[in-house]
C-alpha cells in the first residue's frame, strides 16, 4: 500500500453516495407525502439494483439527484443520511434522545450546567451579600463563581439547542459546523461570566429598594439573570464590550486639528493618485492612436478618437443661455 493511500483512505464511490443521497430523498420524499415522479423512484430503484462498473448511468443519476434535491428543499442529501444512519444504529439504555451527536452532547452539556446550578445553590455561600470578586476570596467566592458559570451554561446550552432544532425539525443540519456551534457555547459561557463577574449592579439594586423591594433583592436576581442572559447572547456582550472600547478610544484619542491635517493629507494624496492615474490612461490611449495613425487609419476614425479623448479630458460644461437682447439705443 503506497503513503498516499494510507494517508487518505479511500470512501465510497461518487456513484454510491448519489444513490444513497438519492434513495435517502425518496424516503423521505415519499414518507412527507410529496408527489415525487415515477420517473424518478424508477431511475433510484433501477440504480440501487445495477451497479455499472463504467458509470453510464452516472448522467441520469446527478439529474434525477437535482432535481430530489430541489423537491425536498430545504432539507439536505447530507442531513437526510445522517439522519438515516443515525436511526440505524443501535440505541442503549443510558443514550439520550436526539436525532444526532451534537444533540445528545449539547443536552448533557445543559444538564450539567442544571446541576452544577441547583447544587451551587443549595450553598448559603449563594447570597446577595457575597460573591464580589473584589470583597470576596476563598470558597465563598469559588462557590459563587461556580454558581456564575452554571447560570451562563445554562443560558448557552438553551440557545445553542433552540438553534440546533431548527435545522433538525427542517432536515438542513450540516455536522461540518458541530464545532461551531461548541465554539459559540463556550464563548456564551465566557459571556456570560464576564457580565456577572465584572458589570458592576449596584445601580440596579438601587433601581430595586426605590421601586419597593427589599435590599440586596435586586442584586441577588441580577446577578445569575446577567450570566444567563450573557449566555444565550453572547453577540450582545460583545457588542457592550465593543462599544466600551470605543469609549475609551475616544478620551485617549489624539488632537482634533492633528487628524483634521491627516485627512486632508489623505485627500491629498487620494488625488494625485487619481491624477496619476489618469495621465497614464491618456499615454496609454495616445500610445494607441499613433500606432493607428501608423498603420494608416483613416482620417475620420483618428479625428472621432481625438475628440472623444478631448471630451474625456475637459469636464462637460453646462449649454450657456440665449443672450440678452441689447437695449434699444435712444438718441
Amino acid at each position: 500500500m503506497s503513503s498516499s493511500s494510507a494517508r487518505h483512505p479511500a470512501g465510497p464511490g461518487l456513484r454510491d453516495q448519489i444513490v444513497r443521497e438519492c434513495t435517502e430523498m425518496v424516503r423521505y420524499a415519499l414518507a412527507s407525502g410529496m408527489h415525487v415522479p415515477p420517473a424518478l423512484v424508477q431511475a433510484v430503484e433501477a440504480a440501487r439494483a445495477a451497479a455499472p462498473a463504467d458509470g453510464a448511468d452516472l448522467p441520469a443519476l446527478t439529474g434525477a439527484h437535482g432535481r430530489l434535491a430541489k423537491l425536498v428543499a430545504p432539507a439536505t442529501p447530507r442531513a437526510l443520511v445522517l439522519f438515516a444512519e443515525e436511526d440505524a444504529r443501535e440505541r442503549g439504555p443510558l443514550r439520550l434522545p436526539g436525532a444526532v451527536r451534537l444533540v445528545r452532547r449539547m443536552m448533557l452539556a445543559a444538564l450539567v450546567s442544571v446541576g452544577l446550578f441547583i447544587i451551587s445553590s443549595l450553598s448559603p455561600d449563594v447570597s446577595h451579600l457575597s460573591g464580589d470578586v473584589l470583597d470576596s476570596s476563598g470558597l465563598d467566592l469559588l462557590t459563587n463563581e461556580v454558581f456564575w458559570l452554571a447560570s451562563a451554561g445554562v443560558g448557552a446550552s438553551f440557545a445553542m439547542l433552540f438553534q440546533v432544532n431548527e435545522f433538525i425539525v427542517n432536515r438542513s443540519y450540516d455536522p461540518r459546523y458541530e464545532s461551531s456551534y461548541w465554539v459559540k457555547f463556550l464563548i456564551g459561557v465566557i459571556a456570560g461570566f464576564i457580565l456577572v463577574a465584572l458589570v458592576p449592579v449596584d445601580s440596579v439594586e438601587g433601581a430595586g429598594a426605590a421601586a419597593g423591594a427589599a435590599p440586596g433583592t435586586a442584586e441577588a436576581l441580577a446577578r445569575p439573570t446577567l450570566a444567563m442572559l450573557g449566555g444565550f447572547s453572547a453577540s450582545a456582550v460583545y457588542r457592550i464590550l465593543n462599544r466600551l472600547m470605543s469609549t475609551v478610544e475616544g478620551l485617549f484619542r489624539g488632537d482634533p486639528r492633528e487628524e483634521a491635517a491627516l485627512r486632508e493629507q489623505t485627500a491629498v494624496q487620494r488625488a494625485a493618485e487619481e491624477a496619476a492615474g489618469s495621465r497614464l490612461g491618456v499615454a496609454s490611449q495616445l500610445v494607441q492612436l499613433r500606432q493607428q495613425i501608423a498603420a494608416g487609419a483613416a482620417p475620420e476614425e483618428v479625428s472621432r478618437q481625438i475628440a472623444e479623448l478631448v471630451s474625456s479630458l475637459v469636464p462637460a460644461q453646462e449649454p450657456a443661455g440665449p443672450a440678452p437682447a441689447a437695449a434699444p439705443v435712444t438718441a
